[in-house]
């Protein structure tokens, strides 16, 4: 293989490197792709996020980024087109974004890894957690299923809603939430005691205190045309929600989160969805 190039990503390399990324994996490249490109150059200018690309003749194969959060860092957006892979392309992209993150004071490095890069993160030295996994919503509630009245949506995060997403996640990601909302996302609540966005098609981040108000949000979501939810099957997970909410397992989308550095105190009985899971 001819050498090839590893450099930070400037913000007109990202529309190619989500292509990219969406190749790299087998899927088609979505209608929204354009809004995602906007996210991320806003995360960019923020601060909160950084992106490695790799080239060769001026055309990019992978792709890799990084969100900061105060000694917090998670890593994702890991890809690279799969003939050109096992070239040391993926570790080397991986390596840049752990000096990036160490360079900002990053104490804790988390990612989700799919089952391709999970034995390499394993030998760099990174400890599992628990799986994260793609489910299918009902189309629609049955009947029976009301709506709870005390769902709402609103247009701004309250800071309640901040609080308790720091005790679940056990960082401080308020930033990175409300950019989310300026861009596109959906908040329904359930006052002060719980959240959750929709982006898209999916719902998620979901916050909440009890197993029925993370309920009564998905319920909502489905409402407003959610069809997709990406669930961490951490211990702290009440199964009953399985039997509540009937969501259907998606094939082939199951990622482990992994750990590496100091942990982080959770209070994980709150964290019912991830709003994304990095690809890599």
């Amino acid at each position: 293989m001819k050498p090839f190039l590893i450099r930070e990503a400037n913000i007109n390399d990202l529309y190619e490197a989500l292509i990219i990324l969406y190749r790299s994996f087998g899927r088609l490249v979505p209608p929204d792709l354009k809004d995602q490109e906007n996210l991320l150059i806003y995360l960019v200018n923020s601060k909160i996020a950084k992106f490695i690309v790799a080239e060769k003749d001026k055309k990019i194969f992978g792709f890799g980024g990084l969100f900061i959060f105060e000694d917090v860092c998670s890593i994702g957006y890991m890809a690279v087109l799969p003939e050109l892979r096992r070239k040391g392309v993926g570790t080397t992209i991986f390596s840049k974004l752990i000096n990036e993150a160490k360079s900002t004071g990053c104490k804790t490095f988390m990612l989700y890894a799919s089952k391709l890069g999970e034995p390499i993160y394993h030998k760099l030295g990174f400890r599992s957690n628990y799986n994260a996994i793609a489910y299918d919503l009902p189309i629609k509630l049955p009947e029976t299923q009301t709506l709870i009245e005390n769902v709402k949506i609103v247009k701004n995060f309250p800071d309640w809603a901040f609080i308790i997403d720091r005790e679940a996640m056990g960082f401080d990601r308020c930033e990175f939430l409300s950019i989310k909302l300026r861009h596109g996302s959906k908040l329904i609540i359930v006052d002060k005691e719980g959240y959750a966005l929709i982006s898209g098609l999916r719902i998620g981040p979901l916050i909440a205190k009890s197993l029925h108000t993370a309920v009564d949000l998905i319920k909502m979501g489905v409402s407003l045309g959610a069809n997709h939810i990406i669930v961490p099957k951490h211990s702290e997970l009440p199964y009953r929600l399985f039997d509540m909410i009937k969501i259907t397992k998606r094939v082939d989308e199951v990622n482990l989160k992994m750990i590496y550095g100091k942990n982080i105190m959770q209070k994980l009985n709150y964290f019912y969805a991830l709003g994304t899971y990095a690809k890599g």
